[in-house]
């Protein structure tokens, strides 16, 4: 006999699993081996090295992103009307929301950079799908709550643009992975950025007919999410709230530092492995970090986690190649690449051209020996703060749209928030210097180009 089920969490306090089926299979699919590794992948890799408090996991963020896809369903359902409501695709957008990590690797961008530059062809988002495709636990529980469901949830998934306003939960600019992500984040790292009113966003949602493009010619008019024009000022505050988020945590220069490090290290022993060399003393030819490199199968990424990189890390830390061993002697002694941020330098002296002059001299100096390869990291980084979309493009329902004060029709955010009409796309470049000395031609080059 099934019983309801429950999981406390900080963000949402108690998550309940009823006993209809399809809450049932939600359960069973966290149960499942593929979901259960997500626990042991930290949500924000390195960020606990600047706020300690971050040490939150995939498994707990995925499981809060079903509960806000089941709340903005359960919206959906009283603005259409058990009548229009389609419970078929509102279970799939749930689904689809639950399952939607399953691919990431241990300290996800930092892993994935890395190994696409060994020539590993597939991204986090591709394996999600092979998960959910294939002979896994995952993919054998869906199957068997429908294969069309199955197929449909994968379809979802691989969709860049919502197609509908069920679609729309799982990918669009207020979908149920950015409304989880920002409380949990801030909440774990203790930042006061970020903060915006979830609850009166959640009230204010509206259903209206949206005309948009299905392909370049083909347009459609289908329902979508709109917010009450109460809403507003909380529309400005969750579009900056994100934005500062990112610079203030997801961006923060020893976090880049460490995963810069940790992709070099990945590197270097990817480079051991592709030459068939000797590795280093202490990593075992059948570890799951080496077993994968070889066979980059979906078993043997499934098989990854945090743990399993800190293993090897700590095993090559002691091993007799002296830049391996340094790299991993420094990630676990928390002895980080110091930054130099040329962009904030640049700001007043010459810009982006005194940048792109920057690394013009740095490739020169790389060139010439001046600067040894592991000497220095680049870092680049870049954040739209709101992604402006046609309306004859597949990607209008992905809009945050705003209802005109007088209740006729709605508008882009962006053409009705000054605020948000004001933002622009901003970059970060930072060079991580491994010592003081290399900081000072860091700097040195810096100065020749006038910055």
């Amino acid at each position: 006999m099934t019983k309801p089920q429950r999981i406390r969490d900080p963000i949402h306090d108690l998550i309940e699993f009823d006993t209809n089926d399809f809450e049932q299979l939600a359960w069973s699919l966290i149960d499942s081996v593929e979901f259960q590794r997500l626990r042991r992948i930290k949500q924000l890799g390195f960020s606990e090295l600047v706020f300690p408090g971050a040490t939150h996991s995939r498994f707990a963020h995925s499981v809060g992103v079903f509960h806000t896809a089941r709340q903005l369903a359960q919206v959906l359902r009283r603005l259409l009307g058990d009548r229009v409501f389609d419970r078929d695709r509102a279970e799939v957008a749930m689904a689809a929301a639950l399952v939607h990590d399953l691919g990431h690797g241990p300290f996800s961008h930092a892993f994935e950079d890395a190994t696409t530059k060994l020539g590993a062809r597939k991204r986090h988002e591709d394996w999600t799908a092979e998960i959910v495709r294939g002979e896994t636990e995952v993919g054998k529980k869906l199957a068997a709550y429908g294969e069309q469901f199955r197929a449909d949830v994968a379809e979802l998934l691989a969709s860049e643009t919502p197609v509908d306003i069920y679609a729309a939960i799982v990918a669009s600019q207020f979908d149920a992975d950015r409304l989880d992500y920002m409380r949990r984040d801030r909440l774990m790292t203790g930042a006061r950025h970020g903060g915006f009113d979830y609850s009166w966003l959640l009230a204010n949602l509206e259903v209206t007919r949206i005309a948009y493009a299905r392909d370049e010619e083909q347009f459609a008019v289908v329902d979508g999410l709109v917010l009450g024009n109460k809403a507003f000022q909380a529309a400005e505050e969750y579009v900056l709230g994100l934005f500062h988020l990112y610079f203030a945590v997801y961006f923060h220069k020893a976090t880049r530092s460490a995963e810069k490090m940790l992709s070099a290290l990945i590197r270097g022993l990817g480079d051991l492995v592709a030459q068939g060399g000797k590795l280093p003393d202490g990593i075992a030819d059948r570890s799951p970090f080496v077993r994968f490199l070889r066979e980059q199968s979906l078993e043997s990424y499934v098989g990854l986690d945090d743990t399993a990189i800190w293993s090897m890390v700590h095993e090559v830390s002691r091993c007799k190649e002296p830049t391996i061993a340094e790299l991993a002697q420094r990630l676990l002694e928390r002895r980080l690449y110091k930054a130099v941020d040329i962009t904030a330098m640049a700001e007043g002296r010459g810009g982006e051209a005194a940048v792109a002059a920057f690394r013009v001299k740095l490739s020169d100096a790389r060139k010439s020996g001046e600067l040894n390869p592991l000497d220095v990291f680049e870092d680049s980084a870049a954040r739209d703060p709101y992604k402006l979309r046609g309306y004859d493009t597949p990607e209008a329902l992905a809009k945050v749209l705003i209802r005109r004060p007088d209740g006729t029709g709605h508008q882009d955010l962006a053409e009705r928030s000054e605020v948000v009409k004001a933002l622009q796309k901003k970059t970060i470049f930072r060079i991580y210097a491994i010592d003081e000395n290399t900081r000072n031609k860091v700097m040195d080059i810096a100065k020749e180009v006038g910055i």
